[in-house]
């Protein structure tokens, strides 16, 4: 039985979930084709690229049972709706996005095909920490600092940000600490020292690098999903609360010394206090939020430019202005939606470090979904994380679509087993 599609889906006559996806598909970029009153035909043939590469991923997800197949289609609605939204900000960034977009389909594929080949095989916990810290050297020495930040890496004409798989990395790094946590086990001058220690020590250093380079919406949510991974797999409430508690007294001081963090919580607190200044951008946001009403003022119709930085950290807002109150809802029901079966693999899996991995990738987008809604809401202070499958950025797009080929894959992995213990049954038999 097909634990992720309804046994009986062949016999009802409800309407393919692909189909809805391809009708919003029409809607959106047939508005978008006309929003200026001429017709914009390469709109339309990028809108039509986009639905047969929608149903093409269904068909093959669904002819070769890998898997959860709705997840795939969640993603695919959310990036129609940044696409949509980026092109309608400019057709350069559009295409430039949709481009990226070809790129983390053709990623998720790759990922979704081989990744089950090897997971069996690479669970060392040293190496996944070397490797961020290579990450975090390497950013250091060669990296470009952009809006104060020093997380970019340009080579020629491509630039990408190293954290936004470091983050991958840190899921991994945590799967094979909850799977052997022995492998961290110090002796010094005969005590040992737990294993949960030294993690600590390791994570808090990864955190202070990410201080280093500015990095401080990431280093949250890193610290995010290390506090809920050891709640929910370790049951180390107390060591928990140790972890908080330290980091809380860490992030205190670390306002109290650097200004940028200082204007952040500033801006966060009295937005309006300064509102042609330092609070312009997040009050330009809650304009356009509060301008768009329940309905929106429409696809091309809003004046989402006015707001700086739109198309990557306020592409929500942008969204809201033109879609609506409504249009904000369902970008975070489809987020929801996502959280939910990831969550599902994560529990019908039975091996533990594919738990906590699938678990991990879960919580990273819906930790990210949050922190970047509740920015441009004012229920947190804005983090500098982009919006999963929405916001414009390559290195943010195609590690989103990595995190969605590792989850699609370890979902496979579930059929698979169940279609090999199902035939062992009927040889017993």
């Amino acid at each position: 039985m097909d634990k992720f599609v309804d046994a009986n889906s062949k016999n009802n006559k409800a309407i393919s979930p692909v189909h809805l996806v391809a009708l919003v598909d029409i809607g959106l970029f047939a508005l978008l084709s006309i929003r200026t009153g001429v017709f914009e035909p390469f709109i339309m043939i990028l809108g039509g690229t986009k639905i047969v590469l929608t149903y093409t991923m269904y068909l093959i997800l669904k002819k070769l049972k890998m898997g959860d197949p709705y997840i795939a289609l969640i993603v695919a609605l959310l990036a129609s709706l940044g696409l949509t939204m980026q092109l309608r900000l400019s057709t350069e960034v559009g295409t430039k996005q949709f481009i990226w977009f070809l790129l983390g389909m053709g990623i998720f594929f790759v990922t979704t095909f081989i990744y089950h080949y090897f997971h069996k095989r690479i669970r060392a916990i040293w190496l996944f920490y070397g490797l961020m810290l290579s990450l975090f050297i390497l950013t250091l020495i060669v990296g470009v600092r952009i809006n104060g930040a020093k997380n970019w890496i340009i080579i020629g004409p491509f630039s990408f940000q190293p954290s936004e798989f470091i983050k991958i990395l840190f899921v991994y790094f945590m799967a094979s600490f909850v799977s052997n946590p022995e492998k961290l086990e110090v002796e010094l001058k005969g005590q040992k020292i737990t294993s949960k220690w030294i993690l600590m020590g390791l994570v808090f250093v990864l955190l202070g690098f990410f201080v280093l380079q500015r990095e401080f919406g990431t280093a949250l949510l890193v610290f995010m999903v290390y506090i809920s991974t050891l709640y929910v797999f370790e049951k180390a409430v107390l060591f928990s609360v140790i972890n908080i508690s330290v980091a809380g007294a860490a992030a205190f001081m670390a306002i109290q010394v650097l200004p940028h963090l200082q204007t952040r919580v500033t801006t966060w607190l009295h937005p309006f206090a300064d509102i042609a200044g330092k609070g312009y951008q997040i009050t330009q946001s809650l304009f356009a939020i509060g301008s768009g009403s329940f309905f929106g003022t429409g696809v091309g119709l809003g004046y989402p430019q006015f707001i700086p930085n739109v198309e990557t950290d306020f592409i929500f807002s942008a969204i809201c202005e033109e879609m609506g109150i409504f249009g904000g809802i369902a970008v975070i029901i489809l987020f929801m939606l996502l959280v939910y079966r990831g969550m599902k693999i994560c529990l019908l899996l039975r091996d533990p470090y594919t738990k906590v991995v699938a678990f991990g990738l879960t919580t990273t987008a819906g930790f990210q979904t949050f922190l970047i809604i509740g920015g441009v809401t004012r229920v947190v202070p804005l983090t500098g994380v982009t919006l999963p499958f929405v916001s414009y950025g390559g290195s943010s797009l195609v590690s989103s679509f990595l995190i969605l080929g590792l989850l699609q894959a370890l979902s496979g992995s579930i059929l698979r087993e169940e279609s090999f213990n199902d035939e062992k049954n009927h040889n017993k038999q």
